[in-house]
């Protein structure tokens, strides 16, 4: 062999082993594959080849898997094309393959009571702009939330009004007054969740509860009896049923005497520096 056909030997391997490599862009099956563009997906509907298959499993998946992803590829590089900040992005149509739901579809939000009154009334809530004028400023503010315009609660320079007591601080009293606005909202929020999961709430917030049993009402009862200053001393005998129920509510703290004896004192003064000294802490 000469040097001339040695050569020849070594570069025709080497564009097999780049073959082998490399594969080329086109893509031959016996039927051709569905591409969704929409929902990025490739549908194979030949048959396997179980000769193939069973002979090298992994390899096969992976040729199968590749010629998939060419033709998808091939599919993709075919509509149409735009570049935004240095980035060329493809404009995918319209999915085709209807994709079932990983969830159910979520339920319609249930009405507040201001809505379900406007609604049988037939209030029509009007959209206002987010800006507004801010006469101070002389610019144009959101109307709610951060830096909104016309803001009372952060004014340099308050009127006192004639009625009030001149002495009233009346930064800390619009303050007080826009946090019970915040609360009374929040508190009207939680009424209508508990509303929409049929919960029965008092206007003070209370949830009522309709099966309460005769046992609660007895505990409740006896609970009653020992919730004054003098823990039921001169409330009505609870029954021995109803003492039972509460069991330790009667039992006051006992203090020691501010004029006790000075030994007593004394001992339990050594006793617990004892303790402190000692190793082990009883």
């Amino acid at each position: 062999m000469t040097s001339n056909d040695l050569v020849k030997t070594i570069l025709q391997r080497d564009v097999d082993e780049q073959d082998r490599i490399l594969k080329s862009t086109e893509v031959i099956k016996p039927c051709p594959v569905d591409v969704d563009l929409g929902n990025l997906l490739v549908w194979d509907s030949n048959v396997v080849d179980q000769q193939a298959y069973k002979k090298n499993r992994e390899e096969y998946i992976k040729n199968t898997m590749r010629d998939n992803m060419q033709l998808f590829i091939n599919a993709l590089w075919q509509v149409p094309i735009e570049r935004h900040d240095n980035a060329v992005v493809a404009k995918l149509p319209e999915p085709k393959t209807v994709v079932p739901r990983e969830k159910p579809l979520p339920k319609p939000k249930p009405l507040s009571k201001w809505q379900k009154f406007a609604q049988s009334k037939g209030i029509v809530k009007k959209k206002k702009s987010k800006f507004v004028w801010d006469e101070a400023k002389k610019e144009w503010g959101r109307r709610y939330g951060y830096k909104k315009a016309n803001d009372d609660t952060k004014p340099w320079l308050i009127e006192v009004p004639t009625s009030t007591d001149p002495n009233e601080d009346q930064f800390a009293k619009r303050l007080t007054a826009k946090k019970e606005r915040v609360a009374k909202n929040e508190f009207q929020r939680l009424k209508n969740i508990a509303r929409a999961n049929k919960v029965n709430v008092r206007n003070d917030g209370a949830i009522i509860n309709k099966k309460s049993s005769t046992n609660d009402v007895k505990k409740a009862l006896a609970t009653a009896k020992y919730s004054d200053a003098s823990m039921g001393q001169f409330s009505e005998r609870a029954a021995p049923d109803e003492e039972r129920q509460t069991r330790g509510f009667s039992k006051k703290r006992k203090y020691e005497s501010n004029l006790g004896s000075l030994k007593n004192e004394k001992n339990k003064q050594l006793k617990l520096f004892e303790q402190m000294n000692s190793s082990t802490t009883k």
